[in-house]
């Protein structure tokens, strides 16, 4: 039986989303962590000047240094001393995979953007605890909201722009 593989399945990420998990990939291994976490990854989209995420942090209250600083703290948790990367962790390729679902079956749109990722965890029962485990900021995220709102939230995003 054939299987989806990852190629196909990230190969679905925008341009900022796919180089953002490239610089996850990069940042896990100078830490000597085993695993692409989803904090390397968001951590990565945040340290670029926009993004979805940029927009969902100012357009739902996220405190930007407390978000950051609970980030850091998640990634100072994950285990060090790896010579080498492992994998990427169960919740980062799920969390691509819900983004499709929720990119292509809600939004009707071909590629999966930050906010397509943002809202595949919030959505779904076994990631949505993923997101406020790393920041209680995150539960400022209301699901309802976003996927009513996305347009109007993410419209003048530069993702809106980006093609996969």
């Amino acid at each position: 039986m054939s299987e989806i593989g990852r190629v196909a399945l990230f190969g679905k990420l925008n341009p900022l989303a796919y180089k953002a998990i490239e610089s996850a990939t990069v940042f896990c291994k100078l830490r000597g962590n085993p695993y692409v976490e989803l904090a390397h990854w968001l951590h990565q989209i945040l340290q670029l000047p926009d993004s979805d995420l940029h927009r969902l942090v100012r357009a739902f209250g996220l405190d930007p240094a407390h978000l950051a600083r609970d980030l850091t703290e998640a990634l100072d948790r994950l285990p060090r001393g790896s010579t080498a990367i492992t994998d990427l962790s169960s919740q980062v390729e799920e969390a691509v995979e819900r983004g499709w679902v929720y990119a292509t079956l809600l939004f009707g749109e071909n590629q999966v953007r930050s906010g397509h990722l943002i809202v595949g965890l919030l959505k779904t029962p076994n990631l949505r605890h993923a997101l406020p485990a790393l920041s209680g900021e995150f539960a400022k995220l209301r699901p309802e909201a976003l996927t009513e709102r996305f347009a109007e939230l993410l419209g003048d995003s530069p993702e809106n722009r980006l093609r996969a």
